[in-house]
């Protein structure tokens, strides 16, 4: 049977801010993964893209926020989901200013206030990295700050993935930005004993260097690619992605206790 989907009862439910290393090592998809997952367990989740680049016309309904409110089931207006949807497939401040506008981190506070008012946690998914600029002042850790969110970093598992991953947590941390895990995501698949030795190496090393949870990698999925859905699902049912959900969990409960 089908449990009641659980409602913060406080005036100020939490929410988890999903950021990455670089663009393109797949926050979307443990994201979704992750609403999937902590939807199963009937907890009621609202979910945010404040902004994205590269939607035209014909492409909106597979942006990255419209796939993240079909797989939460979500009612909630695109302008609170996505506040700012730009065409131009660049950094936000550099598409902002192709269409002669301005990103305004009120007009995205405005809209996550709005969404943790109805949903028990909001998974807040970012643009880019920490450092993408959001205004000429500004970059996402500015809005991962003001939101007074928690972070989970998605990096890739293969060659590269310590420098880039160790960047961003340290950059996190200089703002005191709580993180609660760091996710490892295969990129492409690991069919070399060349890139599993990589692989080895980079998993092992951030487990002992990173100072967080370190979760995964999580295995390569072409089937997430032929049928997102049936893939998210497979997906959110992985060791991993329950792992994550688990600490999410621990983060959030712990700091309704501390509040209370």
């Amino acid at each position: 049977m089908r449990r009641a989907k659980r409602h913060a009862h406080d005036s100020s439910p939490r929410g988890i801010f999903i950021t990455a290393t670089d663009t393109g090592v797949g926050k979307t998809l443990v994201t979704s993964a992750l609403v999937v997952c902590l939807s199963q367990r009937g907890i009621d989740i609202g979910v945010m893209k404040p902004i994205e680049t590269g939607v035209s016309r014909s492409t909106k309904a597979q942006s990255d926020g419209a796939r993240l409110r079909r797989v939460a089931g979500s009612h909630d207006p695109m302008a609170e989901v996505s506040p700012y949807v730009f065409r131009l497939p660049v950094a936000p401040l550099s598409a902002a200013w192709t269409e002669r506008k301005t990103i305004r981190v009120a007009t995205i506070l405005r809209a996550f206030r709005a969404l943790r008012q109805k949903h028990a946690l909001v998974m807040v998914e970012g643009v880019g990295g920490v450092h993408v600029p959001i205004t000429s002042s500004l970059d996402v850790s500015d809005i991962i700050n003001q939101m007074k969110l928690p972070a989970i970093v998605v990096g890739q598992s293969g060659l590269g993935g310590i420098n880039h991953a160790l960047l961003t947590l340290h950059a996190l941390r200089r703002r005191k930005i709580p993180i609660v895990a760091l996710v490892l995501n295969q990129r492409r698949p690991v069919r070399t004993k060349s890139a599993r030795v990589q692989e080895q190496s980079t998993v092992s090393l951030l487990r002992r260097l990173a100072g967080v949870p370190v979760v995964g990698p999580l295995p390569y999925s072409p089937s997430v690619s032929r049928n997102w859905n049936e893939g998210l699902v497979r997906l959110a049912g992985t060791a991993p992605i329950r792992k994550l959900a688990r600490l999410v969990l621990t983060s959030w409960r712990g700091t309704r206790s501390r509040r209370g």
